[in-house]
């Protein structure tokens, strides 16, 4: 049976509380194949902030991020999908090589939202959440910013292949520089295999894997690291109405990488993905 959809074009006008019910929805099924499987999660960055600040959602948050330390993130790639609803899709480069993604998503049949620089990508556009793998990161902060630097060019090539605009976080002239970029870089990357450029990245993120480290985190985005003691057995703390996992110490985690995080940012920064297009 379809869900009924209500299509919306104007993303100041949709209904963000019913679009956060599709994402607790989504959360809820996740949570469940993670216990049958025996797989730790943690919710992680904007979402751990909500929970914290707001016991759920951010109000003007419109997705939801879970981490999983690499071993538990390749068991869920692999055998989720037979877990799952039968509405949910398991969207990985393995099972739908145009996503320009190398971090997973959970999509939900018959719903979109589609940002902008994404529209014209042939692929599963089902409202989601975020799953990210979390990898060994240097325990010498000076080869954890270089390693953090190289990830992050990585990445934008990656998804560079496949797209030309970039996300509404950034804005102003800082958006209009970060597009010229990507366009140019997604010129450079025509005659450069997606498969290619994807174990690159694969294998630059795991680098440091076989070394003991004290921090894990996903390559480019220093903000969400986070200290290996605090997710080998999560925590609890509720989100919604559900309760979810998250990392040990979770108020410390928030303030090493978002500072005086209880501060609401200034109106004008308070925004999301903001969806060009979203049926739900």
């Amino acid at each position: 049976m379809r869900n009924s959809c209500h299509k919306i074009e104007d993303q100041k006008t949709y209904d963000i509380k019913r679009l956060h019910r599709h994402l607790l929805d989504i959360l809820s099924d996740v949570i469940r194949v993670c216990a049958e499987l025996e797989i730790d999660y943690f919710i992680m960055g904007g979402t751990a902030l909500g929970a914290v600040r707001h016991g759920g959602f951010i109000p003007w948050d419109d997705d939801l991020d879970i981490g999983m330390r690499r071993e538990d993130y390749e068991k869920f790639l692999a055998e989720a999908q037979k877990h799952l609803r039968e509405d949910l899709f398991l969207q990985t480069y393995r099972t739908e090589p145009g996503s320009p993604f190398y971090f997973a998503k959970v999509r939900k049949d018959n719903t979109k939202f589609v940002e902008k620089y994404c529209r014209k990508l042939a692929i599963h556009s089902g409202i989601y959440i975020d799953i990210f793998p979390y990898d060994a990161l240097p325990d010498d902060e000076k080869e954890r910013k270089n390693h953090y630097r190289r990830m992050k060019w990585m990445l934008n090539l990656y998804i560079a292949k496949c797209v030309t605009g970039t996300s509404v976080e950034y804005r102003g002239m800082k958006r209009l520089l970060y597009g010229c970029v990507r366009h140019t870089l997604h010129l450079l990357m025509l005659p450069v295999s997606k498969r290619f450029l994807y174990r690159q990245t694969d294998r630059m993120m795991r680098k440091y894997n076989d070394h003991p480290s004290q921090y894990l985190g996903y390559g480019g985005l220093p903000k969400i690291q986070v200290p290996r003691a605090d997710v080998l057995e999560p925590a609890e703390i509720a989100f919604e109405n559900l309760t979810v996992k998250c990392p040990q110490r979770i108020e410390t985690y928030l303030s090493h990488n978002f500072g005086d995080y209880k501060k609401l940012p200034p109106e004008e920064q308070r925004g999301g993905h903001a969806p060009w297009l979203i049926e739900y």
